[in-house]
């Protein structure tokens, strides 16, 4: 498969993320939900961190990028380069060099000539000699390289101390509130398992490297633009290292030479390897395992119970859940050879929810696909890469409330199959209807226990009726951190994952027809 450096290295980590899950897809057999609950805290870890992962390591490799960074900031604004000389015909108004060629080649080519007028010519083009910047140079392709490996280098550890940093201040963000689901602590603490305690010690250094790495990208991607590395796109990612002149005389070059060595013995050590159709076969089939896994752990953990006489296998799932009257079936299609996950929530009617997992490709073209081959009320889009679109919903083994996104899957087909608004579908207390809260002629019920809200509205643009929920009298918090991505993160969290449509900045809910707050 030809891919870039970077997407090799990415799908690695894929790869390297869900193997464990995998290995305990092959050997986990025919059980019930309690020993399914045993295996999730012992065997198959649903959370986990980059398992080679040194802080110390990282810390000396960021140094050391560090202290070459002047001087390819430097080599962006002034590389070297060659004239690369051209002999062109030109109209005579774009003439700039003459010299003995163009007077011998203008007496010997007489087509060339526009008039002659006693024994004089006049001609209409001339031979003359351009100039051109080469950037191609063995010691710039030398360079272009080694930005490709910081970038990679930086992206990657950057991704993983986000969610490291994140998961840590998530239990300290939510310890105290009381608007949180029962289970939510308990499924909490089975994630955390081996995990939360060794943190605490490195905390204080990867937000220091986390710092440090944002400060290397912030000031190479925005000179990605400049011509040294723009010309020089088509290049080989495995070019072989050796000393020229440049390399060993200038001292800016010296230091990437010097920085391009020390990537070459990192990489000896930790090679990235190609990445071949079987591996993406493997790490299609490790994704969706981790996803049908975790979503049976976000429904057990989400007040539902299964009967525990009744066995199920992993391998093909078929197993039916249970809760003050709603019923919920899980099970696995294969629609137009491609796997996906299906769950059909039973109460006063049915709502088919049909999840596509899909870890590395066309997202898109997956949800066409299953579109046309399978009849479902709702159609999403599982990815472990953030900001795929309004149907993708983030699930990622690094990511500590991916199970929460899919209980809120679970919560909004829960509303769209009752009918009857008597039980809360969040805590399972008794639903009242709230006329002072009711607008355009919509019905608001509320429970008083966990204070969840169901509003009935109608979109103002298409006239079809929609459902959203919200938390009676929530205050949202202002999200004044320095970091952006824990911003985001904190807003997506600030309705505890009790919202069933998207939120703006202000909480309010999005209308799923038109994409607009009315």
């Amino acid at each position: 498969m030809d891919l870039t450096y970077e997407q090799r290295a990415r799908l690695s980590g894929l790869i390297d993320d869900y193997k464990n899950i995998g290995a305990y897809r092959r050997k986990s057999k025919l059980m019930n939900y309690v020993q399914f609950d045993y295996d999730i805290v012992h065997e198959a870890a649903l959370f986990m961190i980059e398992p080679e992962l040194s802080f110390d390591a990282l810390e000396e490799s960021t140094d050391v990028i560090l202290k070459a960074l002047p001087s390819v900031k430097r080599i962006f604004a002034q590389p070297f380069i060659h004239l690369k000389e051209r002999d062109v015909i030109l109209p005579v108004e774009s003439v700039r060099i003459v010299n003995n060629n163009t007077l011998n080649h203008i007496a010997s080519h007489s087509e060339l000539w526009e008039d002659v007028k006693r024994g004089e010519i006049k001609p209409k083009k001339l031979l003359s000699r351009t100039y051109e910047d080469d950037y191609g140079i063995y010691e710039n392709k030398v360079f272009c390289n080694v930005v490709d490996e910081i970038l990679c280098f930086t992206r990657a550890n950057i991704r993983f101390l986000k969610e490291l940093i994140y998961a840590n201040q998530t239990i300290e963000i939510n310890l105290l509130e009381r608007v949180n689901h029962l289970n939510y602590f308990l499924a909490l603490g089975k994630l955390h398992i081996g995990y939360s305690k060794s943190f605490g010690s490195y905390y204080a250094v990867a937000g220091r490297c986390l710092n440090k790495l944002q400060f290397i990208e912030n000031a190479i991607v925005p000179r990605l633009k400049r011509p040294v590395y723009k010309n020089n796109k088509l290049r080989s990612a495995n070019l072989r290292l050796r000393k020229t002149n440049i390399l060993s005389m200038h001292k800016e070059y010296h230091r990437v030479y010097k920085l391009a060595k020390y990537f070459a013995c990192r990489n000896a050590l930790k090679p990235v390897k190609e990445f071949t159709k079987k591996d993406a076969a493997d790490l299609e089939k490790n994704y969706f395992f981790f996803c049908q896994t975790l979503l049976i752990f976000a429904i057990g953990h989400f007040n539902f119970n299964c009967d525990s006489k009744k066995l199920f296998s992993l391998s093909r799932v078929n197993v039916e859940f249970e809760f003050k009257g709603w019923k919920l079936k899980l099970g696995a299609l294969t629609p137009a050879g491609r796997q996906v996950i299906c769950f059909e929530m039973i109460k006063d009617k049915p709502y088919k929810v049909i999840l596509a997992p899909c870890a590395d490709g066309d997202g898109a073209a997956v949800l066409s696909a299953v579109k046309q081959a399978e009849q479902a009320d709702e159609y999403l889009l599982c990815t472990p890469v953030p900001g795929q679109g309004r149907d993708a919903v983030l699930v990622d083994i690094s990511n500590i409330e991916s199970f929460r996104r899919l209980q809120q899957i679970v919560l909004r087909a829960m509303v769209y199959s009752d009918t009857e608004r008597e039980v809360c579908p969040f805590c399972g207390e008794k639903l009242a209807e709230n006329n002072l809260k009711a607008a355009s002629g919509g019905r608001v019920y509320e429970c008083s226990s966990c204070r969840t809200e169901i509003h009935e509205d109608i979109c103002r643009e298409t006239g079809k009726p929609f459902l959203f929920t919200t938390i009676s009298d929530l205050k949202p918090g202002v999200f004044d951190d320095g970091e952006l991505w824990l911003k985001e993160r904190r807003a997506e969290s600030a309705m505890y994952f009790r919202n069933i449509t998207a939120i703006d900045e202000n909480n309010s809910p999005v209308c799923p027809h038109c994409g607009k707050v009315h």
